[in-house]
């Protein structure tokens, strides 16, 4: 009969919590567990956008306008998430913590790159805000650009050189009437609560709320362990499967520079490129007709990027560029 040192469930709860307090889901993302009884490893997100008007009719009349509700699909696969640990009876014999040093080491990686997972879900965030110096005021202008009257449930989100910056911005330190220079303290900016990590570029600041991503579960953490009765090697492994999404981001903004160049496009008819202006080292995405058709990287203040599909007369070319740390710039055009 196999030996355990940790009965499974022991373990599994033990790296569950460990990976839970990590993540601090409460503060970040909601957690949503529908997926766990559905069928089906993908997870399609819809962004809806309703437009309508209010009218001011006479007794019987009818609206001359109705409201009308859109959507654009976005499709997730599940991911697995797997750590795997090995030890040797030895070890343990010699030292009774390696079991719990490992245990603790492989759940902050499962953390860590749940996390990374949640920040690439932050930088799709489209509603943007251009600052031109990063302190206290682009905070607030950031913040009413969302132009929300109730800011309760908010967070900011900012790297390390972001915190940095804003420490030493004169109008944050009289906001808070010298106490930062004393205590060291940096809660909140503006009554909205800070939250900061090494994930976060430099020069972007986001504001958001929980609500605003969302990872689903498909199948809670668990872990399974073998063990070589010969050389008495122990191999544990667990996992967790679900997928990190941006459900909605009508309460939230991406702060940053402005794009260093403005992008500019050049399609043809017949031609299965486009070329222009971005900002050197920008991720540079190319529409047409709503469809992304292909993807390239800025040098030199220029992209030159080709896809399969000739451009007809009447195509609608739309290229957006952007650079981490600097909002997106776009150009569109329509084909002669």
């Amino acid at each position: 009969m196999a030996i355990q040192t940790y009965e499974n469930f022991v373990l599994e709860n033990k790296m569950t919590d460990l990976v839970n307090t990590n993540l601090d889901v409460n503060a970040l993302f909601t957690t949503d567990n529908s997926l766990e009884q559905a069928a089906g490893l993908k997870k399609v997100v819809n962004k809806y956008t309703y437009s309508g008007a209010v009218e001011k009719l006479a007794k019987g009349a009818k609206n001359s306008t109705k409201g009308s509700v859109t959507f654009v699909p976005t499709e997730y696969e599940v991911e697995r998430y797997q750590q795997t640990y090995e030890y040797n009876d030895m070890d343990v014999m010699q030292d009774p913590y390696v079991i719990d040093v490992a245990s603790t080491g492989a759940a902050t990686l499962m953390s860590n790159e749940i996390k990374s997972e949640y920040f690439d879900e932050l930088a799709k965030i489209g509603n943007e805000f251009a600052y031109t110096t990063l302190g206290y005021d682009a905070i607030v202008d950031g913040l009413a650009s969302i132009n929300r009257e109730i800011e309760s449930d908010q967070f900011i989100v900012m790297g390390l050189k972001a915190k940095a910056t804003i420490r030493k911005d004169p109008d944050y330190k009289a906001s808070r009437q010298g106490e930062i220079l004393y205590n060291g303290q940096f809660g909140t900016i503006a009554g909205v609560p800070c939250v900061f990590s090494k994930l976060c570029a430099d020069d972007e600041v986001y504001i958001t709320s929980k609500d605003q991503v969302k990872f689903f579960v498909k199948k809670a953490g668990s872990v399974e362990q073998d063990r070589n009765i010969e050389t008495k090697d122990n191999t544990v492994v667990y996992e967790r499967h679900g997928v990190m999404a941006l459900v909605d981001e009508t309460k939230s903004v991406r702060l940053a520079k402005a794009a260093t160049t403005a992008t500019t496009v050049t399609a043809t008819k017949s031609a299965t490129k486009v070329t222009g202006a971005a900002t050197t080292g920008a991720d540079v995405k190319v529409y047409v007709n709503g469809e992304l058709v292909a993807t390239g990287k800025a040098s030199n203040s220029a992209y030159d990027i080709s896809f399969t599909k000739a451009l007809a007369s009447g195509d609608n070319v739309k290229v957006v560029a952007r650079k981490a740390g600097q909002v997106a710039s776009s150009a569109e055009a329509t084909v002669a």
